[in-house]
């Protein structure tokens, strides 16, 4: 038998067909490269440095991992702006716990049980109180919050003694140099986006967050898929919460306040419009990136920090005109090819 000759157009064909799929994906890619190379060539030696690298993967999964789960919440047309607040929690409980029992699982899981509970508060709300999630996770946010810093009185608990020790290192380690937060923030967004898009689950989500009428006349449960999807975000930022603790030994009562807009505005530039129904885990990973890249490359370049905010924004706005730019497009393709003129 002979061998089959490599088929140029058949490839060539196959690329062009991947890039219209993820074009968005290379876009905000592309955007993430672009601002590298800035950076790169601005100063050379800093971003030559490991260090530097070291630097951004340490802090970066921290906005990256609330927002990974917060990409669900969007996807199905819903708002969580209490995350924050569950991030304060779930480090409160593990502190807590570590205090009393030393460094166990037990902290852990406990952390992750009050981050379910949050979700399913927030769940319940939309659900079944028809509460608008914009409002509900308004309250929710004031809510945990107060749980916290009424029993921490606004002090902080410190947990450096417990530095080393296997869990610790398992959580917030380094491995080869590699922060272990990445590591978890690469594992969370492989499995969120291995559910979103091979999962019946992902496109429960999808359909939910585009048609909530359909959805139901498809005989989806929507209210089940909202439910869950808080408790799922709800659980993974109670687990951001307990990295950041632990990366900084110390848990403090305001944690996680930071994180609010910053994972936001990750989804968003991103890809992932607050319209619901479309979306992309990838992107929102790149995207957590770009803002971190951006405030470790200004502050290595030797411009004031005050620069950050004003970079976030123009980024944020060229990522949403390069979005509607290529979705535009490829509506004006489906409408050619449908012969809709």
């Amino acid at each position: 038998m002979g061998r089959k000759s490599f088929n140029t157009k058949t490839f060539a064909d196959t690329i062009v067909n991947t890039f219209n799929r993820y074009k968005l994906q290379v876009a905000i890619s592309v955007i993430f490269l672009v601002l590298w190379l800035i950076f790169f060539t601005m100063n050379p030696k800093g971003f030559s440095e490991p260090a530097t690298y070291a630097a951004i993967t340490s802090v970066a999964p921290f906005t990256i991992i609330p927002a990974l789960s917060l990409t669900y919440v969007i996807i199905s047309r819903e708002i969580d702006l209490s995350f924050p607040s569950v991030m304060a929690l779930g480090g409160w409980v593990l502190a807590v716990t570590w205090r009393a029992l030393g460094p166990t699982p037990i902290g852990v899981i406990l952390a992750l049980l009050a981050g379910l509970i949050a979700g399913l508060l927030n769940g319940l709300l939309v659900t079944k109180c028809r509460i608008p999630s914009l409002i509900a996770t308004i309250g929710t946010m004031f809510l945990w919050r107060g749980v916290v810093l009424v029993a921490t009185e606004g002090f902080s608990i410190p947990l450096g003694k417990f530095r080393g020790t296997p869990i610790f290192q398992v959580l917030v380690g380094r491995i080869g140099g590699i922060p272990m937060q990445m590591v978890w923030a690469i594992t969370i967004g492989i499995l969120l986006w291995v559910f979103l898009n091979f999962h019946k689950f992902g496109a429960y989500i999808y359909y939910t967050g585009d048609n909530r009428d359909a959805a139901k006349m498809l005989g989806i449960n929507t209210s089940k898929v909202l439910i869950c999807v808080f408790m799922l975000h709800s659980v993974i930022a109670a687990f951001a919460g307990i990295l950041v603790t632990l990366e900084m030994a110390t848990f403090w009562p305001a944690l996680g306040e930071i994180y609010l807009l910053k994972s936001i505005a990750s989804v968003i530039v991103g890809g992932t419009p607050v319209t619901g129904g479309i979306g992309t885990v990838f992107g929102t990973f790149i995207g957590g990136l770009i803002l971190e890249l951006i405030e470790t490359g200004i502050l290595a370049v030797g411009v004031t920090g005050f620069w950050i905010r004003l970079v976030h924004g123009l980024v944020i706005i060229v990522a949403l005109i390069a979005q509607v730019s290529i979705r535009e497009r490829e509506i004006k393709r489906m409408r050619t090819i449908m012969g809709i003129g």
